[in-house]
Protein backbone atom coordinates (compact mmCIF):
# COMPACT_ATOMS: atom_id res chain seq x y z
CA UNK A 1 0.00 0.00 0.00
CA UNK A 2 2.82 2.43 0.95
CA UNK A 3 3.89 1.88 -3.12
CA UNK A 4 0.45 3.77 -4.24
CA UNK A 5 1.08 6.32 -1.78
CA UNK A 6 4.76 6.63 -3.29
CA UNK A 7 3.22 6.58 -7.09
CA UNK A 8 0.52 9.56 -6.25
CA UNK A 9 3.36 11.71 -4.60
CA UNK A 10 5.89 11.08 -7.79
CA UNK A 11 2.97 11.70 -10.52
CA UNK A 12 2.22 15.09 -9.16
CA UNK A 13 5.51 16.00 -8.47
CA UNK A 14 6.53 15.14 -11.71
CA UNK A 15 3.31 17.42 -13.40
CA UNK A 16 4.74 20.38 -10.86
CA UNK A 17 8.39 20.09 -11.77
CA UNK A 18 10.00 19.38 -14.98
CA UNK A 19 13.41 18.69 -13.87
CA UNK A 20 12.22 16.02 -11.67
CA UNK A 21 9.86 14.78 -13.96
CA UNK A 22 13.34 14.09 -16.83
CA UNK A 23 14.95 12.33 -13.85
CA UNK A 24 12.09 10.15 -13.38
CA UNK A 25 12.00 9.31 -16.63
CA UNK A 26 15.64 8.07 -17.26
CA UNK A 27 15.41 6.09 -14.19
CA UNK A 28 11.94 4.44 -16.02
CA UNK A 29 13.91 3.88 -18.78
CA UNK A 30 16.77 2.22 -16.90
CA UNK A 31 19.63 4.99 -17.46
CA UNK A 32 21.13 6.91 -15.09
CA UNK A 33 19.61 9.85 -13.34
CA UNK A 34 20.27 13.59 -15.28
CA UNK A 35 21.93 16.06 -12.58
CA UNK A 36 20.13 17.40 -10.03
CA UNK A 37 18.13 21.00 -10.75
CA UNK A 38 19.72 24.24 -9.79
CA UNK A 39 19.60 24.32 -5.90
CA UNK A 40 18.71 21.10 -5.03
CA UNK A 41 20.53 19.19 -2.73
CA UNK A 42 22.21 16.13 -4.61
CA UNK A 43 22.08 12.96 -2.43
CA UNK A 44 25.16 11.62 -0.38
CA UNK A 45 27.53 9.94 -2.68
CA UNK A 46 27.90 5.83 -1.89
CA UNK A 47 30.92 4.56 -0.66
CA UNK A 48 30.86 1.60 -2.28
CA UNK A 49 30.05 1.18 -6.16
CA UNK A 50 26.59 0.85 -7.19
CA UNK A 51 25.36 -2.05 -9.75
CA UNK A 52 22.33 -1.32 -11.64
CA UNK A 53 19.84 -3.07 -10.90
CA UNK A 54 18.65 -6.14 -13.27
CA UNK A 55 15.86 -5.48 -15.66
CA UNK A 56 13.09 -7.69 -13.87
CA UNK A 57 11.36 -10.64 -15.85
CA UNK A 58 8.67 -9.82 -17.77
CA UNK A 59 5.52 -10.49 -15.13
CA UNK A 60 3.29 -13.34 -15.91
CA UNK A 61 -0.63 -13.77 -14.97
CA UNK A 62 -1.21 -16.44 -12.35
CA UNK A 63 -2.91 -19.47 -14.02
CA UNK A 64 -5.86 -18.77 -12.13
CA UNK A 65 -7.46 -15.47 -10.32
CA UNK A 66 -7.45 -15.68 -6.50
CA UNK A 67 -11.51 -14.18 -6.93
CA UNK A 68 -11.98 -17.36 -8.97
CA UNK A 69 -10.55 -19.88 -6.23
CA UNK A 70 -12.89 -18.43 -3.51
CA UNK A 71 -15.63 -17.90 -5.86
CA UNK A 72 -15.17 -22.03 -6.45
CA UNK A 73 -14.53 -22.52 -2.43
CA UNK A 74 -18.50 -21.14 -1.64
CA UNK A 75 -19.44 -23.07 -4.55
CA UNK A 76 -17.84 -26.27 -3.32
CA UNK A 77 -18.73 -26.32 0.35
CA UNK A 78 -21.64 -23.97 -0.02
CA UNK A 79 -23.49 -24.43 -3.22
CA UNK A 80 -23.28 -20.53 -3.25
CA UNK A 81 -23.16 -20.21 -7.35
CA UNK A 82 -26.24 -22.42 -7.74
CA UNK A 83 -28.31 -20.65 -4.74
CA UNK A 84 -27.31 -17.42 -6.63
CA UNK A 85 -28.00 -18.50 -9.99
CA UNK A 86 -31.48 -20.25 -9.12
CA UNK A 87 -34.56 -18.42 -9.91
CA UNK A 88 -36.08 -18.92 -6.35
CA UNK A 89 -39.80 -16.81 -7.67
CA UNK A 90 -41.76 -20.33 -8.44
CA UNK A 91 -40.83 -20.90 -4.74
CA UNK A 92 -42.65 -20.64 -1.52
CA UNK A 93 -40.55 -18.94 1.24
CA UNK A 94 -39.89 -21.62 3.53
CA UNK A 95 -38.58 -23.60 0.73
CA UNK A 96 -36.28 -20.47 0.08
CA UNK A 97 -35.46 -20.28 3.86
CA UNK A 98 -34.60 -23.80 4.03
CA UNK A 99 -32.00 -23.47 1.39
CA UNK A 100 -30.84 -20.29 2.80
CA UNK A 101 -29.90 -21.52 5.93
CA UNK A 102 -27.53 -24.53 4.61
CA UNK A 103 -25.75 -21.99 2.23
CA UNK A 104 -25.30 -19.65 4.99
CA UNK A 105 -23.84 -21.78 7.37
CA UNK A 106 -21.70 -23.35 4.83
CA UNK A 107 -20.22 -20.36 3.47
CA UNK A 108 -20.08 -18.80 6.68
CA UNK A 109 -17.57 -21.70 7.97
CA UNK A 110 -15.51 -21.48 4.63
CA UNK A 111 -15.04 -17.90 5.27
CA UNK A 112 -14.14 -17.98 8.41
CA UNK A 113 -11.60 -20.95 7.68
CA UNK A 114 -10.03 -19.00 4.92
CA UNK A 115 -10.15 -15.51 6.48
CA UNK A 116 -10.67 -15.76 10.23
CA UNK A 117 -13.18 -12.17 9.83
CA UNK A 118 -13.67 -10.40 12.68
CA UNK A 119 -14.99 -7.44 13.44
CA UNK A 120 -12.93 -3.53 12.96
CA UNK A 121 -14.68 -2.09 15.70
CA UNK A 122 -15.80 -4.17 18.87
CA UNK A 123 -18.44 -1.87 20.27
CA UNK A 124 -21.87 -3.46 19.52
CA UNK A 125 -24.11 -1.79 16.59
CA UNK A 126 -25.98 1.05 17.83
CA UNK A 127 -23.31 2.27 20.40
CA UNK A 128 -21.97 5.73 20.80
CA UNK A 129 -18.60 5.88 19.37
CA UNK A 130 -15.44 8.53 18.68
CA UNK A 131 -13.38 8.27 15.56
CA UNK A 132 -10.29 10.01 16.48
CA UNK A 133 -8.26 12.41 14.61
CA UNK A 134 -5.96 10.92 11.85
CA UNK A 135 -8.61 7.25 11.41
CA UNK A 136 -8.10 5.78 8.67
CA UNK A 137 -10.65 6.13 5.97
CA UNK A 138 -10.20 2.36 4.81
CA UNK A 139 -11.19 1.26 8.18
CA UNK A 140 -13.87 3.85 9.32
CA UNK A 141 -16.42 4.88 7.07
CA UNK A 142 -17.74 8.50 7.95
CA UNK A 143 -21.75 8.59 6.64
CA UNK A 144 -24.51 10.84 7.10
CA UNK A 145 -23.72 14.78 8.28
CA UNK A 146 -20.35 15.12 8.03
CA UNK A 147 -19.04 18.45 8.69
CA UNK A 148 -16.03 20.07 11.02
CA UNK A 149 -12.74 18.66 12.15
CA UNK A 150 -12.26 15.39 14.10
CA UNK A 151 -12.36 13.90 16.50
CA UNK A 152 -16.32 12.77 15.24
CA UNK A 153 -19.11 11.62 17.50
CA UNK A 154 -21.74 9.02 16.30
CA UNK A 155 -23.51 5.81 16.26
CA UNK A 156 -22.07 3.19 15.16
CA UNK A 157 -23.79 1.66 12.16
CA UNK A 158 -21.81 -1.26 11.24
CA UNK A 159 -18.94 -2.73 12.90
CA UNK A 160 -16.83 -3.96 9.60
CA UNK A 161 -14.74 -6.30 9.39
CA UNK A 162 -11.26 -7.56 8.55
CA UNK A 163 -9.58 -10.80 8.12
CA UNK A 164 -7.22 -11.87 10.39
CA UNK A 165 -5.38 -14.05 7.73
CA UNK A 166 -5.92 -14.97 4.31
CA UNK A 167 -5.21 -18.51 3.49
CA UNK A 168 -7.05 -19.28 0.13
CA UNK A 169 -6.04 -22.73 -1.12
CA UNK A 170 -3.39 -22.97 -4.08
CA UNK A 171 -4.77 -23.88 -7.70
CA UNK A 172 -3.16 -27.13 -8.95
CA UNK A 173 -5.72 -27.30 -11.85
CA UNK A 174 -4.35 -27.12 -15.41
CA UNK A 175 -4.56 -23.90 -17.41
CA UNK A 176 -7.56 -24.78 -19.42
CA UNK A 177 -9.70 -25.12 -16.34
CA UNK A 178 -8.32 -22.38 -14.70
CA UNK A 179 -11.44 -20.23 -15.30
CA UNK A 180 -13.86 -23.00 -14.06
CA UNK A 181 -15.37 -22.18 -11.19
CA UNK A 182 -17.02 -25.75 -10.59
CA UNK A 183 -16.48 -28.56 -12.93
CA UNK A 184 -19.83 -30.18 -14.90
CA UNK A 185 -20.70 -33.59 -13.23
CA UNK A 186 -21.93 -36.25 -15.53
CA UNK A 187 -23.83 -39.39 -13.73
CA UNK A 188 -22.73 -42.35 -15.50
CA UNK A 189 -25.06 -45.37 -15.12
Amino acid sequence: MARIGTAFRLFFRALKDQDFADRARLLLEGGATAPPSPGAVAPPSPTTAVRPAATPAPRTEPPRSEALTLIAVLQREARLVDFLKENIAPYEDAQVGAAVRDVHRDAAAALERIFTLRPVMTETEGAAVTVAVGADAARVRLTGNVTGQPPFRGTLRHQGWEAEKVQLPEWTGSTAAARVVAPAEVELA
